[in-house]
């Protein structure tokens, strides 16, 4: 089926639940909450990488949807909605609680984590079919890497490549422009990519010799 029409099912169901949850419906407020639960703790632990935290959040991110729906004007999609909770709540506690690897404020300079001659070589990672996330020990390894990188890029790349959410969608939880999307989007696959190089080496060997010489 269609990825935009399944999108908008799901955001038309979305739309139904709100607006009978609004009107006092906890049944349909505790189905919308239920609909979302799986998708914000794999968002929250793949910002955190613990799986304590990623509880805390959905938890966080329920109850504010409990206490605030009344609130919701439906100027966005509900999805774009939570979503904008959760990362906030995921971002709130990455720095209360854990000191940053790498400053959030160097967003030009990623040579820290890089080799920049050797990089430019590297093509996108999210394009390689060789990257196939159906690959549990490749998925371990990827959000291990996903806690290397500055936050900033992680909440982009997360949401648009594991989430599926569009650019649009991004850009309005973020609350930046689709420009600026793109560009931490660009990065963080940058550096995933250089990240993961070592491992799909390994486990493909000439295979992603062949598609980095390309």
């Amino acid at each position: 089926m269609n990825t935009t029409i399944v999108t908008n099912k799901w955001n038309t169901i979305d739309d139904q639940l709100v607006t009978k949850a609004q009107e006092g419906d906890s049944k349909s407020l505790e189905q919308l909450i239920k609909r979302y639960e799986d998708k914000i703790y794999n968002l929250a632990y793949r910002i955190l990488g613990d799986e304590n935290e990623a509880y805390d959040v959905l938890q966080e991110t329920s109850m504010s949807v409990f206490q605030h729906l009344n609130e919701f004007k439906k100027k966005s999609n509900f999805s774009t909605w939570i979503y904008r909770i959760a990362i906030n709540a995921a971002l709130m506690k990455k720095r209360r609680h854990k000191p940053q690897l790498v400053s959030t404020d160097s967003s030009d300079n990623i040579s820290q984590f890089m080799d920049i001659e050797k990089i430019k070589n590297i093509r996108d990672w999210s394009s390689d079919p060789v990257l196939n996330m159906e690959n549990k020990e490749l998925r371990k390894v990827l959000d291990e890497s996903l806690q290397k990188i500055p936050e900033k890029y992680r909440s982009a790349v997360v949401l648009k490549d594991l989430e599926d959410r569009s650019l649009e969608e991004v850009a309005k939880i973020l609350n930046i422009s689709v420009p600026a999307v793109k560009s931490r989007l660009h990065r963080a696959r940058m550096i995933l990519r250089f990240l993961l190089e070592k491992y799909v080496k390994q486990v493909y060997g000439s295979k992603i010799n062949k598609k980095l010489s390309n």
